[in-house]
């Protein structure tokens, strides 16, 4: 305080000398030019006479050079006296201050949660040397029914030949899991066969020790991993001696030759650990596995655009050169950043639309609250004015006094954000990419600060720009009569709540079609009953259990503990639950039963599930035709398969299937046994992928005739499914002491997770959508109540007059239909703009649904209805006398 006192007392002490400047510009410079043609007529060189007549002068130009320091003084000095004065008038209206500080807390504070997220997941570079170099290979197979699927190494060897456009390219097999055993309790680890390159194209280097070799990626070389940070850290204590010692995965020792940096994450912070890459020389010839990830890094100068071009003719020639095999296989070409990201960015968009529209309300909203407080103080403002204060003093005082609250309103808004992110990260779907970088990250605060300056200027800034451009007379002949007002300001006033109602309408009618869109899904059968079902994952070690017959053992051997604990209806085994991320498609072929040989055209992709015979029975999945599996379809009877309903009508027709055959042409190395399978049964088609997609047809083998190492265990109880969680893990330890069970779950939580991303959509968008009905009524309601306190006088007349109190209601009524039939025009035609962004997050509902849009405009309409009634009704009751009075 003492140091501002002593800037305005040299302000003061200064002012003559600005005065000066101001009088004296233009003499100053005549006379200096006129004392250096005087030195130069005696001789001296241009500069010299500067400098004489410059000393001559220096007196005259000192005091002007600290008229301007003075400017600048008094400046911070009186921005700093109107700052003091907004604290007082919050002080002194604590009503209005809380209204307008909610409201800017309200605003900032979702928008920087939204923005947040947005960042976080979309926009934050990869955490790898020179990201915006790396792109994502895929396979495309659009004959097949795959827009994007898995590469196989035989092209991933193709691609690194070929190009001319890469660096380098690197592969992963992204799909292994190993039983950590002997570091504590046992536990299972997702995990990566990674090539040695892999981190050399990502440009990250090891946290501790050093990344693959190449003699590491040959198959019995291969007994070496490198662990995650996170794993590091949890499992061994941050121990840098780890380097270099021994780990049992599944029964395997390797070798840990390295711990990755805090921030690696690919393919996705679920890995946490990675062995090196090794595959059968087979694959190279027969074409036929695609079950690999592949990245790459391009050369400096090559764009995306450039690099799809040539993929596209490398694709073509190894079509050419392998016709059977790679019949229709193209590549994609896509940057690492949008690819990770791609299924999440435009619901991500959406809601950050959602949240600037709600951002867009609050601050028309805050405009009106300092409009209304412009008003009452307009009387001041226009004396200040008539007294010498220009426009931008009175700019400069407008924005000073509105710092406080912004300044308030910003650090609450702030700490909501933080409180929203730290709640909101924990519910995100797990198949939400990059959740780790969500945080108030330092481009996240600075966007927010830019937010609040921008509502400071811009919101601030009107008072002062309608005192500046009218003077003195006007507000002061308006303030003395208490007519109807100024009209143009009613027409601002109106103008803001016609924006209001606009924004709103617009959020309104996303939540409901998103709504909608979740009802009809929630409506969805799956064709298989979760509910009373628990599950759980287990991996069964290869290098304890080598052949399909032990694994198939294993499986047998839990299933009879489990189903042997009291209160179990039935269990079973299957490689992949229903609706829980992930899939394996296979190709079959169909007998022509008259000719012996596959169906022309009958290669057709199904989803592919060994299962114990209690599968169908245990999820309540129907038999159509034939029988189920049964403990006799072992490895020495002949092979049989069921499919589903779909498949059989897509095939056969209103043909009975049951006896037809059918076979995968896959590498022997997959399934060993290319022999034909005979159809014993038809059952009910259900929804594998997501409820909203129908998905591919069905194929079931016996576990017996073909066993898989992953599995997940399903129980049917008789009472709630979860109080037998740990019965279900003991049995599976009695069976195998060092096996480990993880994602244990009931049922309908996983169906509940699988649409856990359009559930906090729909939650997300109403909450905002609720939030500004509730703003667009308090700012409908205040310009209704402004407008009748300014015609309070009129209407005392007109029922003087002898009008009805119901027209008086009638005439308030009219103008807040006026205000919502534009406002919902704009509302409306924002809606139809973006419906085709809008349509990509609905299932079964149109974007441009009249049902969705008509409740939306009706609920708008009630909350307008309700915000414009009280001030009517407080119009019709107003005493002519005592309005006259008054006056």
């Amino acid at each position: 305080m003492r140091f501002i006192q002593m800037l305005r007392m040299r302000g003061r002490a200064l002012m003559r000398a600005d005065a000066l400047d101001h009088e004296l510009g233009d003499e100053m410079r005549e006379h200096l030019e006129h004392l250096m043609a005087e030195h130069m007529e005696r001789g001296m060189t241009p500069a010299m006479a500067r400098e004489a007549a410059r000393r001559e002068f220096g007196p005259v130009t000192q005091l002007v050079e600290e008229s301007r320091e003075a400017r600048g003084v008094m400046w911070l000095a009186n921005t700093w006296q109107d700052i003091r004065y907004g604290v007082r008038l919050m002080t002194r209206t604590p009503g209005f201050t809380a209204a307008a500080v909610l409201t800017i807390a309200l605003g900032i504070g979702t928008t920087t949660a939204m923005f947040s997220v947005v960042y976080g997941v979309l926009l934050q570079p990869l955490p790898y040397g020179q990201p915006d170099r790396l792109v994502s290979l895929w396979s495309t197979a659009p004959k097949r029914g795959l827009p994007r699927a898995f590469v196989g190494m035989a092209n991933v060897y193709d691609w690194r030949a070929r190009n001319h456009v890469f660096e380098d390219v690197a592969a992963v097999r992204a799909v292994r899991n190993f039983n950590l055993i002997g570091e504590g309790e046992p536990e299972r680890l997702f995990a990566a066969g990674v090539s040695a390159n892999l981190f050399a194209v990502l440009r990250a280097s090891p946290f501790l020790g050093r990344a693959f070799t190449e003699q590491e990626n040959q198959i019995g070389h291969d007994r070496v991993a490198i662990l995650t940070y996170g794993l590091w850290k949890r499992r061994f204590a941050g121990d840098r001696g780890v380097i270099g010692r021994t780990i049992s995965l599944s029964g395997t020792p390797y070798t840990v030759v390295g711990v990755t940096g805090p921030d690696f994450a690919y393919p996705s912070r679920e890995y946490q650990i990675y062995t090196p890459l090794t595959f059968d020389p087979e694959e190279l010839v027969n074409r036929m596995n695609y079950s690999y990830l592949s990245i790459a890094r391009l050369k400096p100068g090559v764009s995306v655009q450039q690099a799809q071009a040539e993929m596209d003719v490398i694709s073509a020639q190894i079509t050419q050169e392998h016709p059977r095999e790679n019949d229709g296989i193209g590549a994609i070409v896509a940057p690492m950043l949008e690819d990770s990201v791609a299924t999440v960015r435009t619901p991500l968009y959406v809601l950050l639309g959602a949240v600037l529209a709600m951002l867009l309300i609050g601050c028309a909203n805050l405009a009106n609250l300092l409009i209304a407080r412009a008003l009452v103080r307009q009387r001041e403002l226009a004396v200040r004015a008539a007294l010498g204060a220009g426009r931008l003093r009175l700019v400069t005082q407008s924005v000073a006094e509105l710092v406080p609250m912004i300044v308030w309103g910003g650090a609450l808004g702030l700490l909501g954000a933080a409180w929203a992110v730290w709640t909101l990260v924990p519910m995100l779907p797990a198949d939400v990419p990059r959740v780790e970088n969500i945080g108030l990250q330092l481009p996240v605060v600075w966007a927010a600060v830019a937010i609040l300056g921008t509502i400071a200027v811009f919101v601030g800034i009107w008072p002062a720009m309608e005192v500046s451009r009218h003077g003195l007379a006007a507000p002061i002949g308006e303030l003395s009569r208490s007519s109807t007002g100024a009209p143009r300001r009613a027409r601002t006033r109106d103008v803001l709540a016609v924006v209001q109602i606009a924004a709103t309408l617009w959020l309104a009618i996303g939540a409901v079609l998103l709504t909608r869109s979740f009802a009809q899904l929630k409506r969805i059968t799956p064709g298989f009953e979760a509910e009373g079902v628990y599950s759980v994952h287990l991996a069964i070690p290869r290098t304890k259990y080598q052949t399909d017959r032990a694994v198939a053992e294993f499986c047998k051997r839990v299933v009879e503990r489990v189903r042997a604990l009291p209160g179990v209806v039935s269990a079973a085994m299957v490689n992949r639950l229903p609706l829980a991320g992930g899939a394996q498609t296979w190709g079959v072929e169909f007998e022509d039963a008259d000719r012996g040989r596959p169906i022309p055209g009958g290669d057709i992709q199904v989803d592919s599930r060994p299962i114990t015979p209690d599968y169908f029975r245990t999820l309540q999945i129907p038999l159509r035709a034939g029988r189920r599996f049964t403990e006799a379809d072992d490895d020495a009877s002949p092979r049989v398969g069921i499919i589903d309903e779909v498949l059989a009508r897509r095939i056969f027709g209103d043909r009975n299937p049951i006896g037809r055959r059918f076979h995968p042409p896959m590498p022997a190395r997959v399934m060993p046994d290319q022999g034909w399978y005979t159809i014993v049964g038809v059952v009910g088609h259900i929804r594998h992928e997501r409820l909203e997609n129908d998905g591919r047809p069905q194929v079931y083998w016996s576990y017996k005739q073909f066993a898989q190492d992953r599995q997940a265990l399903v129980v049917r109880t008789e009472t709630d499914p979860a109080a037998l969680a740990q019965s279900i893990a003991s049995a599976i330890r009695s069976v195998d002491p060092e096996q480990p069970v993880y994602d244990a779950r009931t049922l309908d939580a996983v169906v509940d997770r699988s649409m856990a991303q359009r559930w906090l959509q729909t939650t997300i968008l109403s909450g905002f959508a609720a939030i500004a009905l509730m703003l667009a009524s308090v700012g409908v309601y205040g310009v209704i109540a402004y407008s009748v306190g300014q015609r309070r006088r009129e209407f005392g007349i007109r029922l003087a007059l002898g009008a009805r109190r119901g027209e008086i209601v009638r005439l308030v009524m009219r103008r807040g239909v006026v205000l919502f039939a534009s406002g919902a025009a704009v509302g409306l035609l924002a809606a139809a703009a973006s419906a085709r962004v809008l349509s990509t997050l609905l299932f079964n509902v149109t974007a441009f649904d009249p049902l969705s849009f008509g409740v939306a405009t009706l609920v708008m309409l009630a909350v307008a209805f309700a915000a414009c009634g009280i001030p009517a009704r407080r119009a019709g009751s107003v005493d002519p006398s005592l309005a006259l009075r008054s006056e």
